[in-house]
């Protein structure tokens, strides 16, 4: 599962296909590692907003924050306490264009680029809540939904992001949506995605240039 994305500069609303208020700047990388501050789309009152969220699920009553879970299985949404407010309330998406897997080989393990075509930005799922600082202050942060993989990314991890696909945000954001209508979106292979090997400077978080992103071999494609 997934725990570095690539994040290039895109243009929101024309993804979104409706106004978004941006309250952050969009934070970008070739690398983006858990604990970073990110920006995420959520429904806020009547309107879609963009701003920050600390990468890494941190309820208000944890005391050991370097235990917050930044990937979320599907599976417990619903069922742990820890998060169940925010599957009903405090949905939220993170605009990406990318992310990376290692896959097992006989020897080392190799790191893979799952990207769109053209590596168009998509929606990855995401649940999010408050921590408090002291009574006055808060930051908020978010976890990634992961899922078990289709049959063609399955050949490389056996579980990935949760993608949403663009008609359905405002059902994926709006705090109402009964749970019903948001399992069907919890399915992998929402997004059509391909992906290509990169080099080993994605193993070190500190490498954010292009390079990291860049094919060593073809881009593979599921048709």
């Amino acid at each position: 599962m997934s725990g570095r994305l690539i994040i290039t500069p895109y243009n929101i609303e024309l993804e979104v296909g409706q106004p978004v208020e941006l309250m952050s700047e969009i934070a970008t990388g070739f690398n983006l590692a858990p604990c970073t501050q990110l920006a995420i789309l959520r429904q806020q009152t009547s309107k879609l907003t963009l701003d920050q969220a600390f990468w890494s699920f941190t309820p208000s009553w944890m005391k050991q924050l370097d235990q917050a879970p930044y990937i979320i299985r599907s599976e417990k949404l619903s069922t742990s306490p820890m998060f169940q407010e925010s599957w009903q309330k405090k949905r939220c998406l993170l605009p990406v264009t990318g992310y990376y897997v290692w896959v097992q080989m006989t020897r080392r393990k190799q790191a893979f680029a799952v990207r769109r075509e053209h590596n168009r930005p998509f929606f990855l799922a995401g649940i999010w809540t408050r921590y408090p600082v002291t009574s006055t202050r808060h930051y908020d942060t978010f976890g990634l939904i992961s899922a078990p993989s289709d049959p063609w990314l399955g050949k490389l991890t056996p579980r990935v992001p949760v993608s949403i696909q663009p008609a359905d945000i405002n059902t994926w954001l709006h705090p109402s949506t009964p749970e019903n209508q948001l399992e069907p979106l919890l399915l992998p292979d929402a997004v059509a995605l391909e992906c290509y090997p990169v080099s080993d400077r994605v193993n070190d978080p500190q490498n954010q240039t292009s390079q990291v992103a860049s094919p060593i071999a073809e881009r593979r494609r599921p048709y």
